[in-house]
C-alpha cells in the first residue's frame, strides 16, 4: 500500500488534515504525520493533534509515495519547514503524487511544483498563487498534482487522492460506506 507524508504545523486546519487522514486510512493507505518540531501540534481552532513523528525524523519513515499538505492559517509555516520545497519538487519530478488543500497550494506554487499546471486554492489565497491558472472547482488534478479549495471540499480532496493512489473503485466504496453523496439544498 502507498505511504504518504503529511507535515503538520501549528495553526493547521484540522478538518482538512483529519478528514484526509481518516479517508486515506480507510483505504488502507499508510499516512505518516510529521509535526513541526514536536509531536503535539495545536490546530487553528485549538485542537491538539499528536503526530506520528517530528518533521526532522521524516527520512526514517520514507520513502513516500505522496506528499499531502493541509492548509489553514498556519500555512506560512509550511514554507519555513526545512526541505519541504525540495521534497515537493523531487516528488513531483519523480511522478509521485503531491497534493495540497486550502491555502497550502501556495506552498506548491512557491516551490515551483505548479508551474505549467492548473490548480485551485482557498479564495483568499489567490494573490499568492503567482501565474498559476486557477479554476473555481472543488478539486483540480493536473498530472499527479491535486489541489482543493478548503474545509468544505476536504472529503472530495481525500477521495480524489484515494482514487489516484488506490483506484476509483476503492474511492467509490469508501464514499458509499460513509454515506457521502453531494446533496442539493433546496431553498424554502
Amino acid at each position: 500500500m502507498p505511504r504518504i507524508l503529511m507535515p503538520i504545523v501549528p495553526g493547521f486546519e484540522e478538518t482538512e488534515a483529519i478528514a484526509t487522514i481518516d479517508i486515506l486510512r480507510r483505504a488502507g493507505v499508510e499516512v505518516i504525520t510529521a509535526g513541526d518540531g514536536a509531536t503535539e501540534i495545536t490546530s487553528a481552532h485549538n485542537i491538539t493533534m499528536r503526530t506520528d513523528i517530528r518533521w526532522e525524523d521524516r527520512d526514517r519513515k520514507g520513502p513516500y509515495d505522496a506528499l499531502i499538505l493541509p492548509g489553514g492559517p498556519g500555512t506560512p509555516r509550511l514554507n519555513d519547514l526545512p526541505g519541504l520545497h525540495g521534497l515537493a519538487r523531487t516528488m513531483e519530478a519523480d511522478g509521485r503524487l503531491v497534493a495540497a488543500i486550502c491555502a497550502a497550494p501556495t506552498v506548491l506554487a512557491k516551490a515551483g511544483v505548479l508551474s505549467g499546471r492548473k490548480a485551485t486554492c482557498w479564495p483568499g489565497s489567490t494573490a499568492d498563487m503567482g501565474n498559476v491558472p486557477l479554476l473555481e472547482q472543488p478539486v483540480v488534478e493536473d498530472r499527479r498534482v491535486i489541489t482543493s479549495r478548503g474545509v468544505g471540499t476536504a472529503l472530495d480532496f481525500a477521495l480524489a487522492i484515494v482514487a489516484e493512489l488506490v483506484g476509483q473503485e476503492k474511492a467509490d466504496k469508501i464514499a458509499d460506506s460513509i454515506v457521502y453523496h453531494r446533496v442539493a439544498v433546496a431553498a424554502s
